[in-house]
């Protein structure tokens, strides 16, 4: 049965598409203005980014207390926040709102992705997933980086298809600078090249493949170079984006935690670690106690890491973020699991179905493989599994439309729908 026969190209279908998106966008809006309570800017991470954008438009510069420079996150929030806050005034709110346009703008781009490889029906159920899925509903109520980082996550998807497609200085150009500027927000995307050379090479060989990646990643060097210089000035040392690769690590991987974060133990430990030293120090100490205690303990570890797998794919929040230890909601662990443990298992019978069109959807392969490993090795928490729930969702509803023409529509009335 072949998916990508399923073409649809109604006009109504496109009104539909701006339909739904309008109303998702009003009912993020309203989400966001009804509870105030939930994303405090002061709460967790948001209080950094809060405090740096605060501090840039008064003048103080890049610091989280307005004395002494930051370098412990990535500056590309923190100065999209600064430069809201200097058109309409420090209102966190109105910047919440400003993330639900961001947060529909995922939506959108992930049923232009989908799109690209299966029908406008398969498109259309993925946007619709994107747009409700509440994992990333309620992510414009907090000013964390994620909102802004999956909207460019998903823009580095799309340009990048589109310089596989057809590869061009310009092409490739606009894929490193997105890249850099995801990478700017979560230096989570730091090796794309590494995965643009791979999704190359189904396609292209490896000569050229290496010569198209060396391009890409000349590129997105450009692209963060500024801010790699600002630090090295600042603070003497080479640092591409931000230090905290040291934090993930050593939680990740300390064994008398599970590799968990221990909120105020955790926090204690590597304070202890770390007393006297600056953000560039304690992070150079922090990785070299986590490599010690991998070396200490190579098979305790290794099984950690087996467990951090199926954590990353199978853990859900068990209550809404506090900033303390969380304790248990039954209504948000169970919304939390009924929405996502059907899109995981959907995931997973659209990749095995699709398995024999490898070679074009080779990217979002190495892309997860990738994503996953990184995670894996470091941190899991079911945070950082969001960003690629668009990508899950894409073939989620591939699994969802082989499923209704398997044992509904038998006649394949859909297989006979106009093509685009």
């Amino acid at each position: 049965m072949k998916i990508n026969s399923i073409k649809l190209s109604d006009l109504q279908y496109k009104k539909l598409l701006l339909l739904f998106a309008f109303v998702g966008l009003v009912l993020r809006i309203v989400f966001v203005v009804a509870t105030p309570q939930i994303g405090s800017p002061e709460a967790m991470d948001s209080g950094t980014y809060h405090s740096i954008a605060v501090n840039l438009i008064e003048g103080r510069g890049y610091s989280e207390d307005g004395v002494n420079p930051s370098i412990f996150v990535a500056p590309f929030f923190p100065f999209f926040l600064a430069f809201l806050y200097k058109l309409f005034g420090v209102h966190p709110m109105l910047a919440e709102v400003v993330q639900c346009f961001f947060n529909v703008g995922i939506a959108l781009l992930t049923f232009l992705i989908a799109n690209r490889f299966f029908s406008s029906i398969v498109a259309f159920i993925a946007f619709v997933i994107v747009l409700f899925l509440p994992d990333l509903f309620v992510l414009p109520t907090f000013l964390y980086t994620e909102t802004v980082f999956i909207f460019l996550f998903m823009l580095l998807i799309w340009t990048t298809l589109r310089a596989i497609d057809r590869p061009s200085f310009k092409r490739i150009f606009i894929a490193a600078f997105v890249c850099g500027l995801a990478t700017l927000t979560r230096g989570v995307t730091m090796l794309f090249p590494v995965v643009f050379f791979l999704a190359l090479l189904p396609k292209f060989g490896f000569l050229k493949s290496v010569r198209l990646a060396a391009v890409f990643a000349l590129f997105f060097a450009l692209s963060v170079l500024p801010w790699t210089v600002r630090n090295y000035v600042t603070f003497h040392a080479f640092v591409p984006i931000a230090v905290g690769t040291g934090d993930v690590f050593w939680t990740g991987n300390y064994l008398p935690f599970d590799g968990k974060y221990n909120y105020e133990k955790t926090m204690q430990l590597m304070d202890e670690m770390t007393e006297g030293l600056n953000q560039i120090e304690r992070d150079k100490r922090l990785m070299q106690e986590a490599k010690k205690n991998i070396a200490a303990a190579p098979l305790q570890t290794a099984v950690l890491m087996g467990k951090k797998f199926f954590r990353f794919w199978l853990w859900v929040y068990e209550a809404g973020p506090t900033g303390q230890k969380r304790q248990s909601n039954f209504l948000v662990q169970f919304v939390l699991s009924v929405a996502y443990y059907p899109i995981l298992l959907l995931f997973m019978i659209g990749v095995w179905i699709t398995r024999e069109r490898w070679r074009d959807l080779s990217l979002f392969y190495w892309l997860l493989s990738y994503y996953v490993a990184l995670h894996v090795v470091m941190l899991v928490v079911p945070r950082y599994r969001i960003p690629i729930l668009p990508i899950m969702s894409i073939f989620a509803a591939v699994a969802l439309v082989w499923l209704f023409q398997l044992f509904v529509d038998k006649k394949g009335t859909i297989l006979s729908a106009k093509r685009d």
